[in-house]
């Protein structure tokens, strides 16, 4: 199994000791189904994940995840839509300034980031190098008594060295490398970029959740709405 791979799973003991306050079956549900797939080969792993439909794909090829998170009680948006820019910020380090821009482009309900994967997928050879990494974008949004998750991650940057000179810096969409497109080159590096990349939408996902349990200090009764 590469390092680089994310197994993901549930922490319900966790979950019991703060007390859940959101909750969603069918991120659980992916997760199980996304971990039945687990192969020690990276090619064999990602052909698994396609032959199951074990991961979310959109018409563009590429992966989006959206959970509904349903809580019983009414929550302030501006509380929400604070403990989401402070995981963002913890989850990919970003500065003052980062946050700045983040709270003036997303909506006054949600917030949206844009954000990279680094070395989700890598393979070395004679000679040779080859690094990708991942954009990846979160559209989070509130109303009082539930969210609406949204990650996806739709091209990525690849990277290949030859004899330590960067001969290849493109970026390319996740449909049209493998497993999606079984002709495509690189195909060990980019077994090893689907799984994690699909890997990593899934835990932001059980981990947004589960840090939102752990950090909800203030209730406010609001208005409640329907999507």
């Amino acid at each position: 199994m590469n390092r680089f791979t994310i197994l993901l799973c549930i922490n319900f003991i966790s979950i019991v000791l703060y007390g859940q306050q959101y909750t969603c079956e069918k991120l659980h549900a992916d997760i199980r189904a996304w971990n039945s797939c687990t192969n020690n080969n990276n090619t064999k792993w990602a052909k698994a994940i396609l032959e199951q439909n074990a991961f979310e794909q959109n018409a563009d090829g590429s992966f989006e995840y959206v959970y509904i998170l349903n809580t019983s009680d009414s929550i302030n948006i501006n509380t929400l839509r604070n403990l989401t820019f402070n995981y963002i910020g913890l989850n990919f380090n970003i500065d003052n300034s980062v946050r700045a821009d983040m709270e003036t482009n997303s909506p006054d309900n949600g917030v949206i980031f844009q954000g990279k994967l680094i070395g989700i997928g890598e393979y070395t050879g004679f000679a040779e190098y080859n690094k990708i990494n991942g954009n990846i974008h979160f559209d989070i949004r509130f109303k009082p008594n539930r969210i609406r998750f949204s990650v996806k991650v739709q091209d990525y940057q690849v990277i290949k060295y030859f004899d330590g000179i960067l001969v290849e810096n493109y970026t390319t969409l996740v449909k049209d490398t493998f497993p999606l497109n079984p002709d495509s080159n690189h195909k060990k590096s980019f077994a090893m970029a689907f799984i994690n990349a699909n890997s990593r939408c899934l835990k932001h996902a059980n981990n947004y959740l589960e840090y939102l349990n752990k950090n909800i200090k203030v209730i406010q009764a609001t208005d409640l709405d329907d999507w």
